[in-house]
């Protein structure tokens, strides 16, 4: 019985140190391509569309790289369904609830380019700021602007992934409330939506744990790519709920009262109830309210 304790404890230190060196590595990492190696990209004879997807490729590298060694040293199991459905991925919107930490490094590790729509507080951040800007990453100030920014992206062929709660989720199996961002992109611009439901058992790197605490048995980060476009032109007008829950904003405008210039912004905040309701629905599904 003694024996068996000290094996979990040494297992679970050997965890800790191997996740400690990780968490160094990407922050060591950060600086350096923020400070060093994206400032010589601007060096190079490049145009600006191919400066992005440079740098989009070597982020891509180095996250593939991470979750490579995060998975030989035993720190976390990572199970992931429909994969090729991300890696092939041209236009198109990738929406996906976020419990933890780790959840934008695992999808950018599956998609060789791709562009992320990021909170202004990384635009500050000394370890991601180089890189969030290098790569044409989008800050999510919502609004005209964001529709307008991220036009050039999927011009380019360049899928976006959008975190519709804004920040890690508030427990495992629930969700926070979903901006109306992805669902305003989506209509403007005529493009599919690709949900992707992640889970992490038991729970890591979330909202409620430090990033330096560390589960007692090894966490796995399950991903399933789902087979399923949500955009406006393929689920039917009549199937999105009347958005009539406590969510609701007030004043929302009713049938009769709808007019050209309500339109967009009624179209968008029943997409958004309905992918809101969709994902709990396929979480529970999938047995991702399990603790």
């Amino acid at each position: 019985m003694q024996i068996a304790e000290s094996s979990r404890r040494w297992e679970h230190a050997r965890r800790r140190a191997a996740s400690l060196l990780l968490w160094f590595c990407f922050a060591a990492g950060g600086l350096v391509f923020s400070l060093l190696v994206f400032p010589a990209l601007l060096l190079l004879p490049l145009t600006e569309r191919r400066r992005r997807r440079c740098a989009m490729a070597m982020v891509h590298t180095c996250f593939a790289s991470l979750v490579a060694v995060c998975r030989a040293l035993g720190v976390m199991r990572f199970d992931i369904a429909n994969a090729d459905k991300l890696r092939h991925l041209g236009r198109a919107i990738v929406i996906a609830n976020h419990p933890s930490y780790l959840d934008v490094v695992v999808l950018l590790s599956l998609m060789p380019r791709a562009c992320c729509i990021v909170t202004s507080r990384h635009w500050r951040n000394p370890f991601l700021a180089g890189i969030v800007r290098s790569a044409g990453y989008l800050r999510n100030d919502g609004g005209p602007s964001l529709v307008r920014a991220s036009e050039s992206a999927l011009a380019d062929d360049v899928p976006l992934i959008v975190f519709p709660e804004g920040t890690r989720s508030p427990s495992r199996g629930r969700l926070g409330k979903f901006s109306r961002g992805f669902a305003h992109i989506s209509l403007a611009h005529d493009c599919p939506i690709l949900p992707v439901l992640i889970d992490c058992d038991p729970p890591a790197y979330t909202k409620q744990h430090t990033w330096y605490s560390i589960p007692a048995t090894r966490p796995t980060l399950r991903i399933r790519v789902l087979d399923v476009d949500l955009s406006p032109t393929v689920v039917a007008t009549e199937a999105l709920p009347a958005a009539s829950d406590d969510r609701q904003a007030p004043g929302m405008p009713t049938a009769a009262e709808t007019t050209p210039d309500t339109l967009t912004p009624l179209a968008a905040r029943r997409l958004t109830v309905f992918a809101e309701h969709f994902f709990i629905d396929q979480i529970s599904q999938h047995g991702f309210t399990r603790t």
